[in-house]
């Protein structure tokens, strides 16, 4: 058997209460504070969410499977929803490729279906280039990793990867929440 160690995962997530989920996100209101300084190098509507406070118990459900998939004890951890916002995406919108680092978790809730020429999230892969092009050649290890997003799946990730969603080719409206959150083994 082949095992590909790694540190780098994701889960897509169907989680349990996604009606309750969907709900609190598309009727939450927004915080005062609204000022978003790492939207300098993309395009892209966001909205700060005032949702911390109910954050833990609402996505609880899906960060137990998220952390019963990677074998470790969710009880053990102190979780705090360090940041928690909404993006709106139009034509030719886009988020250039980041990370969230120093925080812990990330995630995207997808509240859109993706359709055809809509902004794709991706991973990118920053040893791309260290792989040969005989390896590339035959699909290895591509550039890009796209997930399909998909109205109320859950996409958990740790926050060192580095993401971004493509140009946004489409009049239709894309619409994903995303967030933070800090942990603690003590």
């Amino acid at each position: 058997m082949l095992d590909i160690v790694t540190h780098k995962y994701y889960s897509l997530i169907d989680p349990p209460n996604k009606e309750e989920i969907l709900i609190s996100v598309e009727n939450s209101k927004l915080t005062e504070e609204q000022d978003f300084p790492w939207t300098d190098g993309c395009s892209i509507q966001v909205e700060r969410l005032d949702l911390r406070e109910k954050f833990i118990p609402l996505f609880k459900p899906s960060l137990e499977i998220f952390f019963n998939e990677l074998n470790l004890d969710l009880t053990r951890l102190s979780l705090y929803c360090h940041e928690i916002w909404r993006n709106t995406y139009r034509r030719n919108f886009f988020q250039e490729i980041h990370d969230h680092t120093p925080l812990h978790l990330s995630g995207v809730l997808f509240l859109t279906d993706e359709q055809e020429d809509d902004g794709k999230f991706f991973f990118y892969n920053e040893g791309y280039t260290e792989v040969s092009r005989q390896w590339r050649d035959l699909n290895f290890s591509g550039e890009r990793k796209f997930i399909r997003s998909e109205r109320g799946k859950l996409l958990l990730f740790p926050s060192y990867m580095l993401h971004g969603v493509s140009v946004h080719k489409s009049d239709n409206i894309r619409k994903s929440v995303s967030f933070n959150l800090v942990f603690n083994t003590d």
